[in-house]
């Protein structure tokens, strides 16, 4: 393989390495009032790729417009259903900050694009 070809072809692939392992799963609406917009339709993307993130991720609120580019890479344990092998980006418009909360809470559009089933999946993600 001649230099450039292979330098095309490893840049192609060096963003698998920056993405950071995670959890997410879906929320259904209403999606308004939110945390980031509260009642403010026109902050909310029209295609629906947008959700929100757990506390650590969160950071009082500075996550809010935020845009995160992710994929799933494996269901969990007993998970129902199978990654679709799309990486999509959302918007960051809520924080979901309960304890238990996984790092990403997806729209049902933008989780119906990553995963086939219901439930917590197992995802990477990096901020774009």
């Amino acid at each position: 393989m001649k230099a450039p070809t292979a330098l095309i072809a490893l840049s192609y692939f060096a963003h698998l390495g920056l993405c950071f392992p995670g959890t997410a799963t879906r929320y259904r609406p209403p999606y308004t009032p939110n945390k980031c917009y509260h009642d403010k339709l026109a902050e909310i993307p029209g295609d629906g790729l947008f959700g929100a993130v757990g506390p650590h991720l969160w950071n009082k609120g500075a996550a809010c417009g935020r845009k995160f580019k992710i994929t799933c890479y494996k269901p969990v344990a007993n998970g129902q259903g199978l990654c679709t092998g799309t990486t999509i980006t959302i918007k960051i418009i809520e924080g979901r900050l309960g304890n238990r909360s996984p790092d990403f809470s997806l729209s049902t559009t933008a989780a119906d694009l990553l995963y086939t089933g219901e439930g917590t999946f197992r995802a990477q993600f990096v901020e774009v």
